[in-house]
């Protein structure tokens, strides 16, 4: 009896876990009018978040401004005649600015000058705003045929990329190879084209993600179908008229250092990409069993005409981009990585989105075969899955990049809704056609101080750092300006200022990589926090 009853108590235990749900929505809102919207990047202004994408059935170009609790503060939109504008992300820039990497067809308007006019053509569109969002300047980029962005990076000397494809040979476009090329250019803090980089052969190519690493250089992730005359030089895939994920590394001046491709017979993109202690984690769509996926544990699937359907392929390389090991995770629908996040323990948060309701996924709340969740799992350092989430409701949520860390287990998701309130959303309001939907989730997995006094008076957002942070203040301090220090590893002050109300920008763009102490007086004792510059 004593047996039966342990082990009804243990049952009854493992149930209960796996009914718990790792991430708890703490609020919610939702953003519409009569015309599309559509979010493609967030960022933490401190104070709250700004949302950048694109509104109405003829693009303009939009930012969205909240607070910490996702009420509106402002909208903007910038826009000219063509009706063709939008933007895909937004960094911060020097102090209360933002970077924001769009696309303009348009050659009026809010486009102050644009040297490409062609009828048609789109550009690489770079705005500078203020915490109001109001435009401080903007530049145009590109040539006389193409140029459609779909990535971009902050870069640590406070310089901005424009990353996507261009099918140009003249104006800021040096190399052109055939079709349409990936393309980027880097630009510096007052606009001014520093450098630009194609990838690419005769056939088509396109750059989906680039990001900087620790030693200044750059991440780039892009695809490839099979060709030749260019610098690409993958396997050849062609007969199955398949793309490689392709991975390039350049300098910071935008040398060429390495590349290599990852596949098999079918379609492989990268999408996402972080960098560890030990090389990156790429984060890759994959429709392939064979080749570079062999043993990795492809779903196999396939969508309504037939095509077989994608996996995320988690691949763990070294820094010359060597293959560590690789995980396929999914079911037999498709599911795309678009942000993987480094956590402590040494694994891995990835956001994405699925459509499957087998294998690996569990709890899709979607009422169509070809509506997606946010989908969120969590991997091991060796790629173990140790626990998996859907969020959303019984319509499709779109998922970019837009995924904002807040400490060290919280974050905020931006995503494009459509339909009524159902599942987990409840703030949809009329019948508009695609909503914005911003939700905070908790991260409850990850090990929380037992009492509020344990809690560090000093929090900073992000931390680990790459390029700024921010510094939220205790509320008894905010009244009156404080002290504050930035404290190097050999222990000297390589920042001193007068800090007041809550929160406080930090630039940490010009520091090497390593622990430094913030350091705040409030009148009686130091308060001291830990940051780290990656």
């Amino acid at each position: 009896m004593k047996h039966r009853l342990w082990l009804l108590v243990l049952l009854l235990a493992i149930v209960k876990q796996m009914d718990a749900q790792p991430l708890v929505i703490n609020w919610q809102s939702c953003f519409g009018n009569e015309e599309n919207q559509d979010v493609r990047d967030i960022v933490f202004t401190g104070d709250g978040y700004i949302i950048a994408g694109e509104t109405g059935y003829y693009p303009r170009l939009y930012l969205l401004k909240t607070d910490l609790e996702g009420n509106s503060v402002w909208e903007k939109e910038y826009y000219g005649p063509r009706h063709g504008e939008a933007a895909f992300r937004i960094f911060p820039a020097d102090q209360g600015n933002y970077f924001v990497v769009a696309t303009a067809s348009s050659s009026s308007g809010d486009i102050t000058y644009d040297p490409y006019p062609d009828p048609g053509s789109n550009n690489a569109w770079i705005l500078k705003i203020d915490s109001n969002g109001n435009k401080l300047w903007d530049k145009i980029f590109g040539g006389n045929c193409l140029e459609m962005g779909v990535s971009g990076a902050l870069t640590s000397d406070t310089a901005v990329i424009f990353a996507g494809l261009t099918c140009s040979s003249d104006g800021d476009v040096s190399q052109y190879y055939g079709a349409d090329d990936g393309w980027m250019i880097k630009v510096d803090r007052q606009g001014n084209k520093m450098w630009d980089f194609t990838i690419g052969n005769d056939w088509f190519d396109r750059i989906i993600e680039v990001t900087e690493t620790s030693d200044k250089s750059l991440l780039v992730g892009a695809y490839s179908f099979y060709g030749e005359n260019g610098n690409i030089s993958c396997s050849d895939f062609s007969a199955s008229d398949g793309t490689q994920a392709v991975m390039f590394k350049l300098d910071s001046a935008g040398n060429y250092l390495l590349h290599r491709c990852y596949g098999g017979t079918n379609h492989e993109v990268l999408r996402a990409m972080v960098e560890t202690n030990d090389g990156y984690l790429l984060g890759i769509t994959c429709a392939s069993s064979d080749g570079d996926v062999s043993g990795a544990g492809y779903h196999p699937g396939f969508d309504n005409v037939g095509n077989p359907t994608n996996d995320i392929w988690l691949v763990k390389t070294d820094f010359e981009g060597n293959i560590v090991w690789s995980k396929c995770y999914g079911g037999s629908k498709s599911e795309y990585p678009h942000r993987i996040f480094r956590m402590d323990d040494g694994g891995f948060l990835v956001f994405g989105t699925t459509e499957s309701f087998d294998g690996d996924v569990v709890g899709n709340h979607s009422s169509g075969s070809s509506y997606s969740d946010i989908w969120v799992i969590k991997v091991s350092s060796t790629g173990l899955l140790e626990w998996q989430q859907c969020i959303g409701y019984n319509g499709s949520e779109d998922l970019y990049r837009a995924v904002a860390r807040n400490g060290d287990n919280k974050y905020v998701i931006a995503t494009q809704v459509w339909g009524e309130s159902s599942g987990q959303i409840t703030c949809l309001t009329g019948t508009f056609d695609y909503q914005i939907w911003l939700i905070e989730v908790t991260d409850t997995t990850v090990g929380l101080p037992e009492k509020e006094s344990d809690m560090p008076l000093l929090k900073l957002y992000p931390n680990p750092a790459t390029t700024t942070t921010w510094l939220q203040l205790p509320e008894y301090t905010a009244q009156s300006p404080m002290q504050l220090q930035l404290i190097s590893p050999r222990g000297g002050v390589v920042y001193e200022a007068t800090a007041g109300g809550r929160f406080h920008q930090l630039s940490t763009a010009h520091l090497p990589a390593g622990l430094y102490l913030v350091r705040l007086w409030d009148g009686e004792r130091w308060l001291v926090q830990k940051l780290v510059k990656e």
